[in-house]
């Protein structure tokens, strides 16, 4: 068990440190100087005093140096300060992480509440009118991309029928209802678009547990076709799905940067936004940088918690 927890942390930490290679070699290839941009419409620059503003940015070196100086920096907890505000990065983080959190937690639950009936309706008789109906339109709901949700949204329930607004954010500590009454359209966003993909995994799973012995023998001890899909087949098909809602996490994480900017939401998502524009660097690689962590600890706390509730898995590990 220790080998493999030891191994999946190995791999997350790969993961993190390759994605941070990526996005910063990505954002120093990208047109556009930061240095430049934070001056803006001043067309008269002194060379010296620009070269002198590009070191205090820590844009001066080579690339490689540049990158090992944010990450030892970052490993300290010091991810630098906004080209733009002068403000450390952790504190603009700080402020924007539990929104997102929020914002994902409750998508989640939503999305969850949204697919598992689907899959039981869908899974109780495969091949049936209901499976059809609902393999056909999760597929279609897969093909959406989240800001369509959302412009049909605000569309129908903020500017026809007035029941939500369109954009804005109040924080839970000042109005716990207002807050959420905010989250109720980008959070439906989101949902819309994990629910038809956990929906298909759990019905597929479902569907595949039909012809396992232990679910013919309930059958034939003339069990009820509800007790033989609620209690033996999604009982069964929940040990995978918790793998897959790990992932759904992960994805939803990074929906989170359209669907704040469009509702208007002060979250990871609109402050990357922000940031790309303003061409941010030290902004944008801590978003980046939380985003992937988040995402990482995510999968691997989930697949600590699929070995503690599969017991092929913790019979596999005590033999290997």
């Amino acid at each position: 068990m220790l080998k493999s927890v030891l191994t999946r942390l190995g791999w997350s930490i790969a993961i993190v440190i390759v994605s941070t290679i990526l996005v910063f070699a990505i954002l120093r290839v990208l047109p556009g100087d930061p240095v430049l941009a934070r001056l803006g419409a001043a067309t008269k620059i002194d060379p010296a005093t620009l070269q002198h503003l590009r070191a205090a940015a820590g844009l001066d070196g080579p690339l490689y140096q540049q990158y090992l100086t944010w990450l030892f920096n970052a490993v300290r907890g010091n991810l630098g300060d906004s080209y733009f505000s002068q403000q450390p990065v952790t504190e603009l983080l700080a402020t924007r992480i539990p929104v997102t959190i929020e914002l994902t937690v409750i998508a989640v639950l939503l999305s969850v509440i949204i697919a598992v009936p689907l899959a039981l309706w869908a899974a109780a008789r495969p091949g049936s009118l209901a499976d059809r109906i609902v393999g056909t339109s999760t597929s279609i709901g897969i093909a959406i991309p989240a800001f369509i949700y959302g412009i049909v949204l605000i569309l129908v329930f903020a500017l026809t029928w007035r029941l939500f607004p369109t954009r804005g954010f109040i924080p839970f500590a000042t109005d716990p209802l207002g807050n959420l009454w905010f989250m109720v359209l980008p959070s439906v966003t989101l949902a819309l678009v994990a629910a038809p993909q956990l929906a298909r995994f759990l019905r597929a799973s479902m569907i595949d547990l039909w012809s396992v012995a232990f679910v013919r023998t309930a059958e034939g001890k003339g069990a009820s076709r509800t007790r033989v899909v609620v209690g033996h087949i999604l009982r069964n098909a929940l040990v995978p799905f918790i793998t897959r809602l790990g992932v759904t996490v992960g994805y939803t994480l990074g929906g989170v940067v359209v669907v704040e900017y469009m509702f208007g939401i002060p979250g990871l998502g609109s402050l990357a936004i922000d940031s790309a524009f303003k061409r941010d660097y030290a902004v944008l690689q801590g978003v980046v940088l939380t985003i992937v962590v988040l995402f990482t600890l995510t999968t691997f706390l989930v697949d600590l918690l699929h070995n503690a509730v599969d017991p092929r898995l913790r019979k596999d590990q005590a033999h290997g």
